[in-house]
């Protein structure tokens, strides 16, 4: 018997016959493998949830009158001994004397005589019956005048200038028979007393009533803005309306 065999005389089945029965096999062994995974999971959870729920804790509970007093602190041991090592001693320096040829001829603080005698009266005669005090030189005392803001500095504050004195401004002849009505907005710089130190115009209208405005505001006395309890001089925005009746 010629037990030889040839590739072309072994049965082949179709190409399309052989990818369907491929492609059959693989899902099925695939739901398979993915149903026994799933069973592994979760008998897992299963057997770890019922061991947990099995398992017993054991309780002790202890009186406060069973535990009895604690150690004395006589028995406790002793603290070791640091070695501390003694400071050592301040260098203090020794005074040279300078002679007096090395002093500044220009003497620039007073003595205690010069300070006693430009504070204290000067007494030019002592005699028994006659005593003439002549009182110090006035010193001029220089007082600092309040800086004021710039009209585009920022300065803060917590109250808001308040008129509590307000001059109407008087309405311009040439605008009233002009028929100029409008809004004249104004800044105004107002200092530590609540004064108006200075007038801007920002946005007129023009017939006069701009200055009738200025004029009118220069009068005006305001309460003073306010910040961390003090008073400031800052800038604010006025607007004023005229309007014909």
């Amino acid at each position: 018997m010629n037990l030889s065999w040839r590739a072309e005389a072994l049965p082949l089945h179709n190409e399309s016959e052989l990818k369907q029965v491929y492609q059959s096999f693989f899902w099925k062994s695939f739901l398979c493998a993915s149903a026994f995974v799933l069973f592994l999971a979760v008998d897992y959870y299963v057997v770890m949830a019922v061991r947990e729920s099995r398992k017993v804790y054991s309780t002790r509970i202890v009186k406060y009158s069973d535990l009895g007093p604690p150690p004395p602190l006589t028995d406790a041991p002793p603290m070791p001994e640091v070695p501390v090592s003694a400071p050592a001693r301040p260098v203090v320096g020794i005074p040279e004397p300078v002679p007096d040829t090395e002093v500044s001829a220009e003497q620039t603080i007073a003595t205690q005589t010069e300070m006693s005698q430009g504070i204290a009266p000067i007494i030019r005669d002592t005699g028994a019956q006659n005593i003439i005090v002549e009182a110090p030189k006035e010193e001029k005392i220089v007082v600092e005048e309040e800086v004021l803001p710039a009209p585009d500095e920022f300065v803060a504050f917590e109250e808001l200038p308040v008129p509590i004195s307000q001059q109407q401004p008087k309405y311009p002849e040439m605008a009233r028979r002009a028929g100029v009505e409008g809004m004249v907005i104004l800044h105004v710089l107002i200092d530590k007393s609540g004064k108006v130190r200075d007038v801007r115009v920002i946005k007129g209208i023009g017939a006069g009533l701009d200055e009738a405005a200025v004029e009118a505001v220069r009068q005006w006395i305001y309460t003073p803005a306010i910040q961390n309890h003090k008073p400031v001089a800052v800038w604010v925005s006025q607007p004023m309306r005229f309007k014909l009746r």
